[in-house]
């Protein structure tokens, strides 16, 4: 398992390596998590769903006697949690199958911010021969799920079709928090703090306010993206900032980061 981990650290060293724009840190960390993803599939009992595991410790527990007879083999302790580390493993994938029968499964895609699951989306599956399609999902509506249905499971490729969903998935979840996170900060330091912002997250203004001053920054994101595209700030003060200053930092850092230094900017 730790093998697994290193191969991973590895991984992300060679892909900032590759990739010039060193800037957006959050969105290659997201998409090393999808490579995670893809390669944690490939280990061994991975395909199984979560009960599937907790089924199999509890009959080679019953099988070895330890219930009844309270025998402390180190090989049974060392196979138990080895089991135990894999579904640990399985579970912070964000992807696991929660459902299964002959023809359909459901799978469960959990959002985290950091290491905190903050929502959960379900997709219901039918297999055909080399195929698959859409029952059922709880996806919200900005995620194009039709076209990437389209574009992805007519051929199988179940693995890249998650991937790009949770990808949309994350990126909405980590604005969503941060935002969050920038209205707490501000007023706990004595700011006026309101935010507007589109359901996809996809648009967001941002109004900070203090005697004599106020500032309106808006902010336009790709669906995908936690850091934003395009930066907009409107200034009525007597005070003037350096607001391209400001700019650059907001396209470069998380809104949460960029904040924390925009409102000590304001406040001194």
């Amino acid at each position: 398992m730790t093998d697994c981990f290193e191969f991973l650290e590895k991984l992300a060293v060679e892909k900032e390596n590759r990739e010039g724009n060193r800037n957006d840190l959050f969105q290659k960390w997201i998409q090393l998590k999808s490579v995670r993803d893809k390669l944690l599939t490939k280990l061994d009992h991975l395909d199984r769903t979560e009960n599937d595991l907790d089924k199999e410790i509890e009959t080679e527990l019953k099988d070895q006697g330890i219930e009844s007879q309270g025998v402390h083999n180190q090989e049974i302790r060392e196979r138990h949690q080895y089991l135990q580390d894999l579904l640990s493993v399985y579970r912070i994938t964000g992807t696991h199958v929660c459902h299964e029968d002959k023809h359909q499964f459901t799978v469960c895609l959990d959002a985290a911010y950091y290491d905190t699951v903050v929502d959960s989306c379900l997709i219901e599956f039918k297999a055909r021969e080399n195929s698959y399609i859409i029952n059922r999902h709880s996806l919200p509506e900005f995620i194009p799920t039709l076209r990437l249905e389209k574009e992805h499971l007519p051929h199988g490729d179940l693995s890249t079709f998650l991937s790009v969903i949770k990808n949309y998935l994350q990126a909405f979840v980590f604005k969503k928090e941060e935002v969050e996170k920038v209205k707490k900060f501000a007023t706990e330091n004595g700011l006026s703090c309101s935010a507007q912002y589109t359901s996809s997250y996809d648009f967001v203004e941002v109004e900070l306010e203090n005697p004599n001053q106020v500032y309106r920054i808006k902010l336009v994101y790709g669906l995908m993206n936690v850091l934003p595209v395009k930066v907009q700030i409107e200034e009525d003060s007597e005070t003037q900032q350096d607001i391209k200053q400001w700019k650059s930092v907001l396209l470069s850092k998380p809104l949460y980061d960029s904040f924390s230094q925009i409102v000590k900017d304001i406040l001194d």
